[in-house]
């Protein structure tokens, strides 16, 4: 490898690492709430640090939100591929987990002074 090969990587790898923590302090915030969207509408809304089991049932459709360990995970649901359960436990602000098949997200939001704000906008 030439000198400017090595440079490049190196670049890369900084760059890389940079994002990495700049991704890491953006979602740090000190996390407050459990929101649930069904059909994008809330559904409901729960303090996190509250261990607490939900059950969603719309006609065949079932998934079970279990809020623990001020984080939160879909520990059951009927849907044939399962990624929401597969997904896991999450706790940091601005994580989620969506199920799409019954068209139920779950996401973690932080109210107060560190709130952090995201703003979209969509055409």
């Amino acid at each position: 490898m030439k000198k400017k090969d090595i440079i490049l990587i190196i670049g890369v790898i900084i760059i890389a690492l940079l994002s990495i923590l700049v991704n890491k302090m953006i979602n740090s915030g000190k996390s407050d709430m459990v929101v649930i969207y069904v059909d994008n509408k809330l559904y409901k809304e729960f303090p996190i640090n509250e261990n607490k089991s939900i059950e969603i049932n719309r006609g065949k459709n079932k998934n079970t939100v279990y809020i623990h360990n001020k984080g939160v995970e879909m520990s059951h649901a009927n849907c044939q591929d399962k990624v929401c359960v597969k997904t896991g436990f999450i706790k940091n602000p601005g994580e989620s987990i969506v199920c799409l098949p019954h068209k139920v997200s779950i996401e973690i939001v932080s109210k107060g002074k560190d709130k952090k704000q995201h703003d979209v906008i969509v055409n």
